[in-house]
């Protein structure tokens, strides 16, 4: 399934933490948006790391799945590129 996750990180050093973690799972498609596509298990292996950085009181994630469906309807206007489905992710 894609995930779109975004974020708002207050703290820069922990920003940088999220970010590399989601380096992991999809790609940057923004400064604090990246896609992933993910099975069940690797969606939770990503909560579950992002939950052990984010500041519950100070930070908001974003994870959007999209269906097939949804994700075959996804637009891109100006110079960006669709997120496209890849079999793995070398991590």
């Amino acid at each position: 399934m894609l995930y779109i996750i975004c974020y708002d990180i207050a703290d820069e050093g922990r920003r940088g933490r999220v970010a590399k973690t989601l380096l992991d799972f999809g790609r940057r498609l923004e400064e604090s948006v990246f896609a992933a596509n993910l099975d069940e298990e690797l969606a939770e292996q990503m909560r579950g790391r992002l939950m052990k950085l984010v500041d519950e009181f100070e930070d908001t994630v974003h994870l959007f799945p999209m269906c097939g469906a949804c994700a075959g309807k996804m637009e891109v206007l100006g110079k960006g590129e669709k997120p496209e489905e890849r079999m793995f992710y070398v991590l």
